[in-house]
């Protein structure tokens, strides 16, 4: 084992960052695709979450004793490499936590922590917009300031500085929202059809929505729900399930 160990450290001496960045990712891809798209959510993410700490703990440890051999690696590294590791690593530490708490609510309280999620994530972006817009955009004109630990530009919002400049811990997280939103808008389709079945063989609707408009509106205006404290959109929200509309 020492001298396999051994042989093994040396291969990885001899390699650059990149390359060993990719066989790494590599690795990850074939673990992800070795989950069954029928295992449950809460341990696969589990599994997933442990897999990819240990990935991270590898990469990091190569790159404590690695020099980068210039700048554009260096930002090449902190900019496109790096942050597909940590994205993943947010991305299904937030799945774990989401679907914990499903597995504890019913369906509408599950839709509720949805849209709250997303509105999270909006006002993330609406936050660091600045940056967003950089990283979609594919720019390369502040790499230098982003994407290097230079310490005169910024501090690291990241424990170890040899490890992080920052900024590629934050592209990570909007990878891994950009998932997340792409995941929840598919559990509020998933939802939304999950709720016309249990509706189906209730009261549906057959008039015309304006007659059910002037319906939930006068009973707003007689303060006939919750004494007169409910909002019209609380009330309509209601009628929506009741009537399956």
């Amino acid at each position: 084992d020492r001298r396999r160990q051994t042989q093994e450290m040396k291969i990885y001496k001899a390699m650059d960052i990149l390359t060993f960045s990719k066989q790494l990712e590599s690795r990850m891809k074939e673990r992800l695709n070795d989950f069954s798209a029928d295992q449950d959510e809460i341990l696969k993410a589990g599994h997933v979450l442990t897999f990819i700490r240990e990935i991270i703990a590898e990469l990091k440890q190569f790159c404590s004793s690695y020099k980068f051999t210039d700048e554009s690696e260096e930002i090449k590294f902190f900019k496109e490499i790096k942050p597909v590791f940590l994205s993943q690593f947010f991305f299904y530490k937030k799945v774990f936590a989401l679907r914990l708490f499903d597995s504890f609510k019913d369906l509408k309280t599950r839709q509720a922590n949805y849209y709250k999620i997303l509105q999270h994530l909006e006002r993330f972006v609406q936050k660091n917009l600045e940056f967003y817009e950089y990283c979609m955009a594919n720019t390369t004109y502040l790499d230098k300031h982003y994407f290097t630990r230079n310490r005169h530009n910024h501090k690291s919002i990241d424990r170890d500085e040899k490890f992080s400049t920052g900024y590629d811990t934050k592209l990570a997280k909007i990878l891994a929202n950009e998932l997340l939103k792409k995941y929840i808008l598919e559990l509020l389709k998933k939802s939304q059809a999950d709720r016309s079945i249990d509706t189906s063989t209730t009261l549906a609707w057959t008039g015309s929505k304006t007659d059910l408009i002037e319906l939930i509106y006068a009973l707003h205006s007689v303060e006939g729900f919750n004494n007169g404290t409910a909002n019209i959109k609380v009330i309509a929200s209601a009628f929506e399930d009741v009537f399956n509309i």
